[in-house]
């Protein structure tokens, strides 16, 4: 029995980051996650005990991004894998940008799952500026790259919407590796 209660959990889980992402934390609620998971809405509260509780749920990235050439990752290797991590954690990170001015619980569970954990973002930062970064400056950095990766993506899902003719946005991976390693000029220093 005690895995079909987790695995409906995992399915209010899953049904509720939707909501949440397509919707925010105010415009989705409780009755609509039940009917969306098919269970009723007390059902809910024997999984969690508030709202909160889901919507925080939600946040926690639910597909892990592994580097391959793990020993000494280059720069691309470094930004395909968080490309990856927001790619396949789009719904999570589409809350977490969207949201945290409002739920500042949100941007510690970034910094404590998702900046603390990845040892290679920190070589990356290291290995560009000569570990001439502070910890601030190094967190600036990573949010920038990685709230730069999310609005690519966002804007690889609409871009038909609102352009006539789809821009072709080649492998970006590699355009913002020569971003992180060249700067706005595009040329590398001597």
């Amino acid at each position: 029995m005690m895995g079909a209660k987790s695995d409906t959990k995992k399915k209010i889980i899953e049904k509720a980051r939707k909501l949440f992402a397509e919707r925010g934390f105010n415009g989705a609620t409780t009755a609509e996650i039940a009917r969306h998971v098919g269970v009723s809405e007390a059902a809910l509260y024997k999984h969690f005990k508030s709202k909160k509780e889901i919507f925080l749920a939600c946040i926690t990235p639910s597909v892990v991004v592994n580097i391959k050439n793990n020993e000494d990752p280059d720069v691309h290797d470094i930004i395909q894998a968080r490309m990856e991590l927001v790619r396949s954690n789009l719904d999570s990170f589409n809350i977490l940008f969207r949201e945290y001015p409002y739920h500042p619980e949100l941007a510690k569970m970034f910094l404590d799952q998702v900046y603390t954990q990845d040892k290679h973002m920190k070589h990356l930062m290291k290995k560009v500026s000569n570990e001439k970064l502070t910890p601030a400056q190094s967190l600036m950095y990573e949010i920038g790259i990685t709230s730069a990766i999310w609005a690519i993506l966002n804007f690889e899902k609409v871009q038909e919407q609102v352009l006539l003719e789809k821009m072709p946005l080649g492998n970006v991976a590699d355009e913002i590796a020569k971003f992180v390693l060249s700067g706005v000029s595009g040329k590398k220093e001597n």
